[in-house]
C-alpha cells in the first residue's frame, strides 16, 4: 500500500485539487483508493458526491480506539467507485490541540494506517492537509510513502515553497532519532499559465531543483497548466480526467495531464499500460449519490409495507 501526503505550508496552492484528482484517476484504474481531509476547510470532503455517508470522520479516526469498528465507522464511499473517503469533521481546529498533548503524536496516523483494515482494503491512501504547519500536518508527512508538494509558479509560492515547505521538512529531519525518515518529495508545477512571469519562475523553480544534491527532492517533469478543466470539474464534482478527455490546445487533455501524473509518480503503473476504465466511458458505472440511495431504500420499504408493485 503507498501513502502519499499532498504538503504545503501554504493555502491556496492546489493541493485539494490534486489529491482529489490524482485520487480519482487511480481508482479509475482499478486502485483501491482512500482519501483522508486533515484540513479544517473541508474541501476535500465536498469535492465528489457521496454514496454513503459516514456516521464519523477525520477527528474519531485519529483519537479513537485504534480498531475496525471504530475505523469503519469513519469511512464514507463517494459514487465513484473504489474512491473512498475519510472527511474533516473538525470545524473548530480543536483537533491540533488534542494531538498537540498526546506523547505518540508523531506516529499518531502511521498507527492508523498499518491497521489491517486499511492494508487489505486499500491500494493507496492519500492525505490532504491544512495550508500551514502543525502536528497534524507533520504526522501525515511521517505517515506516508512520499511527499506531494504542489508550487504554483509566482513569487509568493515559490518563495513558501523554498523556506517554509524546505524548513518544515528540515525540522521533519529530527524524526530519525524516532526511526521516522522523512519519505522522499516530488514537487509539482501546479497551475502554469502562458505569462513571461509563470515560465521565468518556473525555470527559476527547476533551477532550484538541479542544484540540490539531495536525490529525495525532485521536481516533477509534467507540469499541470492553469486551466479552466480543473475549474469547471470542480464545479461539476467529477474528476478532471473524466471531464477533458480531448485537448485543441497545445497542452495536452486533462485526462493525459493525470494519467501521465500517476505514470511519473509510479513508473511501474506505466509498465503496466494501465489505464482507466472502471468508472465508465460516460461514468455510467457510478453508484447512486446518497440522497437517491436513502430514497429508493425508502421507497423499497413503503412498497412492501403497503404491497405496491410494478
Amino acid at each position: 500500500m503507498v501513502i502519499i501526503t499532498v504538503f504545503s505550508t501554504k493555502g491556496g496552492t492546489g493541493k485539494t485539487t490534486v489529491t482529489a484528482n490524482l485520487s480519482a484517476v487511480l481508482a479509475d484504474m482499478g486502485f483501491r483508493v482512500l482519501m483522508i481531509d486533515t484540513d479544517v476547510q473541508p474541501s476535500l470532503s465536498k469535492y465528489f458526491p457521496l454514496h454513503y455517508r459516514a456516521p464519523n470522520g477525520v477527528v474519531e479516526f485519529l483519537l479513537e480506539k485504534n480498531d475496525e469498528t471504530t475505523i469503519r465507522s469513519t469511512i464514507s464511499n463517494t459514487i465513484y467507485p473504489n474512491l473512498d473517503i475519510i472527511f474533516s469533521n473538525d470545524v473548530s481546529d480543536d483537533v491540533q490541540v488534542k494531538v498537540q498533548n498526546r506523547p505518540d503524536r508523531a506516529f499518531l496516523l502511521r498507527s492508523k494506517l498499518v491497521h489491517p483494515y486499511i492494508a487489505e482494503n486499500y491500494d493507496a491512501v492519500l492525505i490532504d492537509t491544512q495550508g500551514s504547519v502543525g502536528v497534524i500536518q507533520d504526522a501525515a508527512c511521517f505517515a506516508a510513502n512520499l511527499v506531494l508538494s504542489p508550487i504554483m509558479p509566482e513569487t509568493l509560492s515559490a518563495r513558501e515553497f523554498i523556506s517554509g515547505t524546505q524548513d518544515a521538512l528540515e525540522r521533519l529531519a529530527h524524526g530519525s532519532i524516532m526511526n521516522l525518515p522523512i519519505p522522499p518529495l516530488r514537487a509539482l508545477i501546479y497551475a502554469r499559465d502562458r505569462t513571461k512571469d509563470a515560465r521565468m519562475i518556473s525555470e527559476q523553480i527547476r533551477k532550484y531543483f538541479n542544484s540540490t544534491l539531495d536525490p529525495n527532492k525532485r521536481l516533477l517533469t509534467l507540469e499541470i497548466p492553469s486551466a479552466k478543466a480543473y475549474k469547471e470539474a470542480s464545479t461539476l464534482r467529477i474528476p478532471v480526467h473524466c471531464h477533458e478527455y480531448t485537448h485543441s490546445g497545445k497542452s495536452s487533455s486533462a485526462r493525459r495531464q493525470m494519467i501521465n501524473l500517476v505514470y511519473e509518480l509510479f513508473p511501474s503503473i506505466e509498465e503496466q499500460k494501465v489505464e482507466c476504465h472502471l468508472f465508465g466511458d460516460n461514468l455510467e458505472n457510478l453508484l447512486p449519490e446518497e440522497n437517491t440511495a436513502n430514497l429508493s431504500a425508502e421507497n423499497i420499504q413503503n412498497g412492501a409495507e403497503d404491497g405496491s408493485h410494478e
